[in-house]
């Protein structure tokens, strides 16, 4: 299960600056602390960058955090600007893709059933999340360890197989306790959230990312859900492809940035990404 980030003023009485959280679950997974920039007024921010920069660093060194993120609208050309100036450095684009009538909806057939998990399906679907994934903030980041982000996947979607149950799902394509692709969806009433997809990489380039998708997407049909969302990088082309298929909407563009302390053990060093 996650933990609830618990936020706190970056400078004490003044929330136009900004909040910042640790991340409990991403840290326990890591093994150092790693926390969450919410960024306040963008005018307020840069009158005072100073401060900020500051705080963030007195923060962090207080905390030993490492790695600070920040998630903010694309539609505020500013931040690109203003955000590097507080030492955080881009790393990734994001999008919501909505499909608002999902019980209308018509797909083309599927070359592959798909069908919900079982707890005989935990190790292979924690096996693709451990070599299967390049999208994600953590992924698009090159100051950070890969087999760590891989890492945060398998443990949460580890978790997931605890509490399966009709309002948290894992449909998986694949025989019973072989499976090679898996959508994990959390629903509530008539609308669905879809957390993350993933398929083996032998199979990444076949037609099992798509069946799995519409096979998923079918199903939450099926089911009585209405409406299904997601929130997904706009690095993973598949992906957004599948999506603008199946007739989704997109919304919400985001920008995330990432702080790395000057000090920090665990990160990847500048230096060996280029020698």
């Amino acid at each position: 299960m996650m933990f609830e980030a618990q936020y706190q003023d970056l400078s004490e009485g003044h929330p136009e600056l900004g909040r910042v959280a640790l991340l409990p679950w991403d840290t326990e997974i890591f093994g150092f602390a790693v926390g969450d920039y919410k960024a306040g007024r963008v005018r307020a921010i840069f009158e005072s960058r100073d401060e900020i920069a500051r705080c963030l660093h007195e923060w962090a060194a207080e905390n030993a955090v490492e790695l600070i993120s920040c998630s903010v609208s694309s539609d505020e050309a500013r931040w690109r600007t203003l955000l590097p100036r507080l030492g955080f450095a881009y790393v990734d684009s994001t999008l919501t893709y909505t499909l608002p009538k999902l019980q209308t909806a018509r797909f083309p057939r599927k070359h592959v059933p798909v069908r919900l998990a079982t707890v005989a399906d935990q190790e292979a679907v924690e096996r693709i999340c451990e070599i299967g994934f390049r999208a994600g903030r953590y992924h698009a980041d090159a100051l950070f360890p890969l087999a760590l982000a891989n890492k945060r996947y398998r443990r949460w979607l580890g978790n997931e197989f605890s509490s399966l149950s009709e309002s948290n799902r894992i449909y998986v394509a694949g025989e019973v306790g072989a499976a090679i692709g898996f959508t994990h969806v959390r629903v509530k009433d008539t609308e669905a959230y879809i957390t993350i997809g993933g398929a083996d990489p032998a199979v990444q380039s076949s037609v099992l990312p798509f069946a799995v998708f519409i096979g998923t997407l079918e199903a939450l049909r099926d089911s009585g859900v209405r409406r299904a969302q997601s929130k997904l990088s706009t690095g993973n082309t598949p992906m957004l492809n599948l999506a603008a298929y199946a007739g989704s909407r997109f919304s919400e563009p985001e920008m995330v940035f990432h702080w790395h302390a000057e000090e920090a053990r665990h990160l990847n060093k500048l230096e060996s990404l280029f020698a």
